[in-house]
This record gives C-alpha cells, structure tokens and sequence, in this order.
C-alpha cells in the first residue's frame, strides 16, 4: 500500500509538472497546447524507490488526419485524440482506451456556434463509446488542463464537473473508473489518424479505491 502511494504521488506531481512550464500563450490551438503536454514533458518512467512497480507515458506522435479530410479522425471519431491504459505485470492484465476532444478554457463558455460544435462531436463519439472525455485547455490565469467525462444525459453531453489532467488520469482512468475494455475499440483507436498517449504500469497492481475519508484520492 505505501509503495502504491509513493508510485501515486510521484506520477501526479509528473503529470502536474509537464504542464506547468508550458506557456499556453505559445499556442493557437487547443489541440496543439494538448499534444505538447502529453507528447513532450509527459513522456518518461515513473519508478517507485521499493518495488519494481513503474508507470509509464507514453505520448506517439504520428500523422494526423487534417479536420475535415475524408478518414479524418473528428469525421470518423468525432475526436481528436485517443487515451490508452495498460495494467502489466500485475495480477489480471488490463487494456481499455478513451477517446476525447480538446477545447479552449471551460465548454460551458463556448459560443453557440462552438457549443453546437461540441454537441455534435461528443455525440459522434458516443456513437463509438460511453466512454469520452473533453479536455479544456487553460485561458489566462487558469492552472492546467481540465477534464470533463461524457454525459449524453446533460445538455452538452458532458458532466458539469470538472476535474484535473491529473486526477483524471490517475484517479478515473488508472483508478479504473473509467475506460472501454472493448478488444476491438482498444485497436481501433491505436490507428494512425488519431494522437494517442498511452499509460503503462507495470509490476504494480495501481486499481485505487476511493473512500469516504478520501473522496479526490489527490496525494
């Protein structure tokens, strides 16, 4: 359990830190600020001092589709990028995979045309799965990207809690509270026209639990 946490605490202070000295003003699109999160500072081995036990980042950069191309990842997916998660090692192996969209500041202050936008996209990749997320990039004064999960039941088809990159991905995604384990969806979004940042741990069993005496699981 201590090596759990030791593990924990060092991948949220890595997550939290390869953002941190990104300069969103350096970029125009939200997607671009994204995939310098995850694809430059994000990447690296997160090892405890005890065990074995690691996790992993993993951010691939391949060719992505340009919006609007026939085969385009918004056409086929309505998203523009794809997270994987792998357990290894430990117990029974795991694989499931979110897709998801990245827009600028809070979706709840989108304009109508981009609201409508967002409407449209969490709908097409709910079309492909329950299990989606919409990642803010921060504006001026904001900390860091933030996550919505989807919600098909709530009128931009998003939960209106929002939470962080990093508990995000540690508490929902490697907490096991959130992912699809289709086989064949887990392949699908490994294809080429999607950015994919992918989550290894290997040799330490990290399914988190909440609890009532710790609901954010934060370090």
């Amino acid at each position: 359990m201590r090596d759990k946490k030791i593990l924990k605490k060092k991948a949220f202070n890595h997550i939290k830190g390869a953002y941190q000295e990104i300069e969103r003003k350096n970029y125009q699109q939200e997607a671009g600020y994204i995939a310098a999160v995850m694809g430059g500072r994000l990447n690296g081995t997160i090892t405890s001092p005890h065990t074995s036990g690691s996790m992993t980042f993993k951010f691939d950069t391949v060719i992505v589709n340009d919006r609007g191309a026939p085969g385009a990842a918004e056409n086929k997916y309505g998203a523009d990028f794809a997270i994987v998660f792998k357990k290894l090692g430990v117990g029974d192996e795991v694989s499931k995979a979110v897709i998801g969209q990245a827009k600028n500041g809070s979706s709840e202050k989108l304009n109508k045309k981009e609201r409508e936008r967002l409407i449209k996209q969490c709908e097409d990749m709910h079309r492909h799965t329950s299990e989606y997320v919409v990642i803010e990039a921060p504006r001026e004064n904001e900390s860091g990207p933030m996550v919505r999960l989807g919600d098909v039941s709530q009128p931009l088809k998003i939960r209106q809690r929002r939470i962080s990159l990093e508990s995000y991905i540690l508490n929902n995604l490697v907490g096991c509270s959130h992912g699809d384990r289709r086989d064949h969806f887990v392949d699908a979004v490994q294809d080429s026209s999607l950015r994919k940042l992918e989550v290894v741990t290997n040799g330490l069993d990290l399914d988190l639990k909440r609890n009532l005496d710790d609901p954010t699981m934060d370090p």
